[in-house]
């Protein structure tokens, strides 16, 4: 999953030269545990940031996911899944406090429903998928159609701190992007970038290495 998009217009674009930056913090790039370096998830519930960070989530079990009907994420303002574990006698009790888990295939994040990592780098990509209402005139009242249209919004996280950015131009520019240089200068005097916006997610974490 991570790396999915080499992309080698990028390299002819803004150069292959990968920049170094320096951080007072030791270098975890290469550490065994380090999820960015494997492929191989660790199957289980991360309770913390930290422990999808090391690929060492602390509950185990059988894992289920459950989806909530529409009504219910329009009406009683929930979430479009819950995640539960059932115990070797079968019993299923829903997780509360934590981050997100792993099948052992994906990784999933937990805002606002659980929510599949598109890419793990740098930045992790994943997508949130809410039930937007929309209002219909009625005599009497407002209601909502029965098929409201899906509500989605693109989203990365920092693999070094755990901060979460909505995907947006701002956010690029302010605080994603400025670690490396060229790329924020091939970003700001691009025409396209509005619909390009992933792509550049994908560009950093091919240019840039992080380090804990």
């Amino acid at each position: 999953m991570r790396r999915l998009f080499p992309l080698l217009v990028m390299y002819i674009l803004v150069g292959s030269t990968v920049p170094a930056f320096a951080q007072d913090t030791a270098d975890f790039s290469s550490a065994a545990g380090f999820i960015f370096n494997t492929n191989a998830y660790r199957k289980g519930i991360y309770k913390s940031f930290k422990e999808f960070q090391l690929n060492s989530p602390s509950e185990h079990g059988n894992m289920v996911v459950k989806n909530r009907s529409t009504a219910a994420q329009i009406y009683l303002l929930a979430s479009r899944n819950e995640l539960h574990i059932a115990d070797s006698t079968g019993k299923e009790k829903k997780v509360k406090d934590y981050w997100g888990f792993s099948d052992g295939k994906n990784v999933y994040i937990k805002d606002n429903g659980l929510n599949k990592l598109q890419e793990i780098g740098y930045y992790c990509l994943y997508e949130i998928h809410a039930v937007a209402p929309t209002p219909v005139a009625n005599p009497n009242a407002i209601t909502f159609n029965n098929t409201p249209p899906p509500n989605r919004k693109k989203k990365v996280i920092n693999i070094i701190t755990g901060q979460v950015y909505d995907l947006t131009l701002y956010n690029l520019r302010k605080y994603i992007l400025p670690p490396d240089r060229q790329l924020l200068e091939m970003f700001n005097t691009d025409a396209q970038k509005r619909g390009r916006m992933e792509y550049y997610i994908h560009w950093f974490n091919e240019r840039n290495t992080p380090v804990l």
